[in-house]
């Protein structure tokens, strides 16, 4: 089933390129988490970057950023982007 970014109110920004896509709940994508003040981290969710005391980057599932939507640790989550290459 396409994954309807609209759905998610904690998701900061959506590139373009990812919303035109059809995507399934298996495929993986980069996600950076904020957590609020004093919470822990998911447990379902293994860091690849930790940022600060707060944020991380991981590589979760559409289905586990669902799951990241409605768990009461998360204030805010974007979705990674790859940067253009400096020569």
């Amino acid at each position: 089933m396409p994954i309807d970014f609209k759905l998610f109110r904690k998701l900061e920004s959506l590139p373009s390129s990812l919303s035109s896509q059809s995507r399934s709940g298996s495929d993986k994508v980069e996600v950076l988490v904020k957590l609020r003040r004093g919470a822990r981290r998911p447990v379902f969710v293994t860091p690849r970057t930790h940022i600060g005391p707060r944020m991380f980057s991981a590589e979760i599932t559409f289905d586990d950023m669902k799951r990241l939507e409605v768990h009461p640790s998360v204030e805010s989550m974007s979705l990674g982007r790859k940067l253009p290459q400096i020569d």
